[in-house]
């Protein structure tokens, strides 16, 4: 096994992929675990098919209808989103970034040992929502600072 502990409930699910908590088994710390759904990368080839043939239908049918450069973007782009282990190495590209701009914000680690084209884990970073009044008030901050 990869992880000490692995929650099978996740505590975050999105079109691409959800997230669970998991616990490393040497070093016993938090880590966020994002997995790809099943099949996802195998239906993508399918749906990108599908949007080019009907927006191309579409587009020759309808002379005011200029949508094809949806198509056009999607198809090189969704391979991006659904590979993970760019999606890491983006993240590093983006904290060294934010460093450099001399911004406070926290990304998290990103454990390459555990991470692959369809797994991203990282260490888990305690937060809560930007909508949650109480914890924005219990932490200090102001709303209109969040807000901003």
């Amino acid at each position: 096994a990869l992880f000490e502990n692995f929650e099978s409930v996740p505590i975050a699910s999105a079109s691409l992929a959800q997230v669970h908590v998991a616990y490393d088994k040497k070093t016993k710390k938090k880590l966020a675990v994002k997995v790809q759904h099943r099949g996802l990368r195998e239906t993508s080839v399918g749906d990108i098919y599908a949007v080019t043939l009907v927006v191309g239908l579409i587009d020759s049918l309808f002379k005011d209808f200029t949508f094809g450069w949806i198509a056009d973007e999607m198809a090189p782009q969704l391979p991006k989103e659904l590979d993970f282990v760019l999606e890491g190495k983006n993240a590093e590209k983006a904290e060294a970034d934010i460093k450099k701009s001399g911004l406070s914000c926290c990304i998290p680690k990103i454990i390459w040992k555990n991470t692959s084209s369809r797994v991203l884990t990282m260490e888990f970073e305690e937060g809560f929502k930007s909508t949650d009044i109480e914890s924005i008030k219990a932490s200090g901050l102001k709303k209109s600072e969040v807000a901003k």
